[in-house]
């Protein structure tokens, strides 16, 4: 008995360790991805859409504004409303709420890991470096209001439709049914049909989860839950709302390829979405393949006879998710190339993937027993926890001079609006600011792509010319600026 009571306090006490941990990872990303949000100033496209919300007399006008926006340009309404309703919140609440997302979105992941522990801080670290460290485009999918609202965002709610879903599944399975069973078909219709609207190959590998959950309960010849048919409903209805659009056929019409046609047209994309795969998940992809080397060989070497499909059904998790990868990679090839930024979500299935594997190998293949077993899990628990811990320290010296270029970058800004401001203020219709010092570029800002120029027709020299109701703004080099208009 008393053997048994200190068992179970060695346990609590292991318990309430792992969560001061897990909640310690998750206070101190927030505080960095937080700052950085601060930190990052309205570019680009911020500038249209805040012009516009900024106008609108009320949410009716705003719902107006993004129903002539779906019928002329952009089908993903879901995320865009979202985001006319924040900027007409103070900055700091669209920075706060850009944050939250960011750590909703790292927790989802947590919770797609089968396997882990109660409070499992290093699934939740491996989580954050993920996202801090692989996540494609940080400063566009991110940082950047627009952008963020569009992948970040979008993902989100993809994810947490996903993680609904597969919670349910997993408790009728436990229970042989869930309570309120109607209610619980009504909110995963609603959360699928939000996730269809969202972005269209992330939305579609939702789609693909929740058919391969029931091709895989039809072979297995266990039930499909009515909440199920509901969910894959809503999801086929949203992605109808945005991929039929008549703005989404505007503007693909407008970036429609221009050196193919047919099949052809195919092939290209897909060797392009061949390099994008090469650039952004060429580490992913050999960690992935890593795990399941390690798989295949714990197997062997503790003389167990297993079949291909025996290494599938170990490793149906990781798979599930770089299958789910690939096809929403892929599916762009249908469609006019967008930028790399859009291969986000399937950047965030193939690193659930690989965290998937690396549990999958420290709790589950490699268990430590006595023997060779012991001595192969000794090694893997070294090998990873010793990884996990030297990119941390890597992320943690890039994030704090990131961290600084960004605030020099939000300064730079805050300087070139106070002139504007002063510049309009003395009537002045033709504005000259300065050009952000060049000397701040890293990668978690993209000013630099979306900076100002000398041309005052240039796309983003228009932006901030209609948001300031002015005649015309162009920029030049700071120093050039300093000598000529400077104070």
């Amino acid at each position: 008995m008393v053997s048994n009571l200190k068992n179970t306090d060695l346990k609590n006490i292991d318990l309430k360790k792992r969560k001061i941990c897990f909640y310690f990872i998750v206070i101190v990303s927030f505080v960095f991805i937080f700052a950085m949000n601060c930190f990052t100033p309205m570019l680009s496209d911020d500038f249209d859409y805040a012009g516009q919300a900024r106008s609108a007399t009320g949410l009716l006008d705003l719902v107006r504004q993004e129903y002539h926006q779906y019928m002329t340009w952009n089908g993903r309404s879901v995320t865009f409303m979202c985001f006319r309703i924040f900027l007409n919140a103070p900055e700091i609440f669209l920075k706060l709420a850009n944050s939250i997302v960011f750590i909703a979105l790292s927790v989802l992941m947590y919770l797609n890991i089968d396997g882990r522990k109660e409070y499992d801080p290093f699934v939740m670290l491996l989580s954050q470096l993920g996202l801090w460290i692989f996540a494609v485009s940080f400063s566009q999918t991110i940082l950047w209001e627009c952008g963020a609202f569009v992948y970040l965002w979008g993902m989100t709610i993809i994810l947490g439709f996903m993680t609904l879903t597969g919670y349910l599944l997993k408790r009728f399975d436990k229970n042989g049914r869930i309570d309120k069973d109607i209610l619980w078909a009504v909110l995963l219709f609603i959360s699928g049909w939000l996730a269809g609207w969202c972005n269209e190959n992330t939305s579609g590998g939702s789609i693909l989860f929740i058919i391969i959950y029931m091709i895989y309960r039809k072979v297995k010849k266990v039930r499909i839950p009515a909440f199920l048919y509901s969910a894959l409903v809503g999801n086929i209805i949203g992605l109808g709302f945005l991929v039929l659009g008549p703005g989404v056929r505007t503007r693909a019409a407008l970036a429609a390829d221009d050196n193919y046609t047919g099949i052809m047209a195919i092939v290209a994309r897909t060797q392009k979405l061949t390099l994008y795969e090469k650039d952004a998940f060429m580490v992913l992809l050999m960690i992935i393949a890593a795990t399941m080397i390690w798989t295949v060989i714990i197997k062997v070497s503790d003389g167990v006879d297993s079949s291909m499909l025996d290494y599938v059904v170990v490793m149906r998790r990781r798979l599930l998710f770089l299958f789910l990868h690939f096809a929403t990679v892929y599916a762009l090839a249908l469609t006019s190339l967008p930028e790399i930024r859009a291969v986000f979500g399937p950047g965030v299935f193939l690193v659930i993937a690989c965290i998937q594997g690396i549990t999958d190998n420290m709790y589950m293949d490699s268990p430590i027993e006595e023997g060779k077993s012991r001595s192969a899990g000794i090694i893997l628990h070294f090998v990873y926890i010793s990884i996990a811990c030297a990119m941390t320290i890597y992320l943690l010296f890039d994030i704090v001079e990131g961290a600084v270029n960004l605030q020099r970058i939000r300064r730079d800004y805050d300087e070139r609006i106070a002139y504007i401001e002063e510049q309009i203020a003395l009537g002045n219709q033709d504005i000259v600011v300065a050009k952000f010092h060049t000397d701040f570029d890293c990668r978690y800002t993209c000013a630099y792509e979306m900076e100002l120029s000398d041309d005052p027709s240039y796309w983003t020299n228009v932006q901030y010319t209609k948001y300031f109701g002015v005649n015309s703004i162009i920029a030049i080099p700071y120093d050039e600026w300093a000598g000529t208009y400077g104070q």
